[in-house]
C-alpha cells in the first residue's frame, strides 16, 4: 500500500490519456493512403505484363524472298558504298532500340566465289566462311572485321537462284554488341519461284556456265554453217573472226567467276584457246594459205573435245 493513506483505501488508476483530435486524423488520412496505394499497385502489377509484352515479328519482303524480323527491329538508314538504301531488294534496320547498329538486308545477283554481291566483297575477307544460316536457309558467315572507318562489320549470306540473300551487320565499335550476330535473329526464310542453294566456292560459275554455254552453242552453230557455206576466202575469214569473238566472249562472261581449284579457270583457258584458233583460220583464209587453214581447223577440233571435257568437269 502506498504511503501516506488511510488503511481500507485504494490508490485511484491514473487517467488514461485523449488522443488529440488532430492526431487521429493524421492516422485515418494515413489509412487511406495506403489502401490506396495497395490497390494501386494491384493495378499496376496487373498491367505490367501487358507492357513487357514483345512486339509482334516483323515480315519483311525482299522481291521472292520472305522472312521475319524481330518486333523490336526498326526501319533506318545507313548508308553502304555502292549498295542502295532502300529498294523492294533491300532493306535497312536498327536490330537495337538506341544504338547506332543497322542490319542491312540485300537480295543481289550471284557474285564471285564470295557470294557476295560486288559492294560487300571486300567484307570476306580471307578467312574460310563457316556453315550458317540466314532464316532457316544455308548460308555462309564471314568473320567480323573493321572498317576504315573504325566501325566493325560482318556479313552472312543465303544463295538462291534468284541470287544471294545477303546481310550485313554493322555497328561502331562501341555498340558493335548490339549489331553482331543480327542475321541470327531472322526467322521463317520461304520462297517464291526460286529453291535455296548450298553455298559453295564454284557455285556462281556453274550459275554463270549454263546460259553461257547455251549461248555459245546457238551462236556457234550458226556461225559454222555460215563458214562451211561460204565460197570465198573473204567470206571464210569473216565467218571464222565472228567465231573468234563469240568464244572470247563466253571466255570474258566466266573469268570473273572462275577459280583454279576445280576446272573452272581449264575451261575458260580452252575457250580462250579457241578463240585464237579460230583467229589464225581467219587470218590464214583471207590470205589464202590453205595449209595454215587446215592446221587452224585441226587445232579447232581438238579445242572443241578439249571444252567438252571442262564443262562436264565444271558442271
Amino acid at each position: 500500500m502506498p504511503a501516506g493513506l488511510p488503511p481500507g483505501r485504494r490508490a485511484a488508476a491514473p487517467p488514461r490519456p485523449r488522443l488529440r483530435a488532430s492526431f487521429l486524423a493524421a492516422s485515418a488520412a494515413l489509412v487511406v493512403v495506403a489502401a490506396l496505394a495497395g490497390w494501386a499497385g494491384h493495378h499496376v502489377r496487373a498491367d505490367a505484363p501487358s507492357t513487357l509484352r514483345p512486339a509482334a515479328p516483323r515480315s519483311i519482303e525482299l522481291g521472292p524472298v520472305a522472312l521475319s524480323a524481330p518486333g523490336a527491329w526498326t526501319p533506318a538508314r545507313v548508308q553502304v558504298p555502292g549498295l542502295p538504301d532502300r529498294g523492294p531488294r533491300t532493306a535497312t534496320y536498327a536490330p537495337t532500340p538506341g544504338l547506332s547498329a543497322r542490319a542491312v538486308l540485300t537480295l543481289a545477283p550471284l557474285g564471285d566465289a564470295t557470294l557476295l554481291p560486288k559492294p560487300l566483297r571486300a567484307l570476306a575477307g580471307t578467312a574460310r566462311p563457316r556453315r550458317s544460316t540466314i532464316a532457316g536457309l544455308p548460308a555462309w558467315k564471314y568473320q567480323p572485321l573493321e572498317l576504315h572507318d573504325g566501325r566493325m562489320a560482318q556479313v552472312t549470306v543465303a544463295p538462291t537462284t534468284a541470287g544471294s540473300l545477303t546481310v550485313l551487320c554493322v555497328a561502331p565499335k562501341l555498340s558493335w554488341s548490339g549489331a553482331v550476330g543480327c542475321a541470327d535473329e531472322l526467322a521463317d526464310g520461304s520462297l517464291e519461284g526460286a529453291t535455296p542453294l548450298a553455298p559453295s566456292r564454284s557455285l556462281a560459275f556453274r550459275q554463270q556456265l549454263v546460259p553461257v554455254i547455251a549461248a555459245l552453242g546457238d551462236r556457234r552453230a550458226t556461225l559454222r554453217t555460215s563458214l562451211r557455206r561460204a565460197s570465198t576466202p573473204r567470206g571464210q575469214a569473216r565467218f571464222a573472226a565472228r567465231l573468234g569473238r563469240t568464244y572470247e566472249r563466253a571466255a570474258a562472261r566466266l573469268a570473273p567467276r572462275a577459280i583454279g581449284s576445280d576446272g573452272s579457270k581449264r575451261l575458260v583457258t580452252t575457250l580462250e584457246r579457241t578463240a585464237r584458233a579460230y583467229r589464225r583460220l581467219s587470218l590464214a583464209a583471207a590470205r589464202r594459205q590453205p595449209v595454215r587453214s587446215r592446221r587452224s581447223a585441226a587445232a579447232i577440233r581438238r579445242a572443241d573435245r578439249a571444252l567438252k571435257r571442262a564443262v562436264a568437269g565444271a558442271r
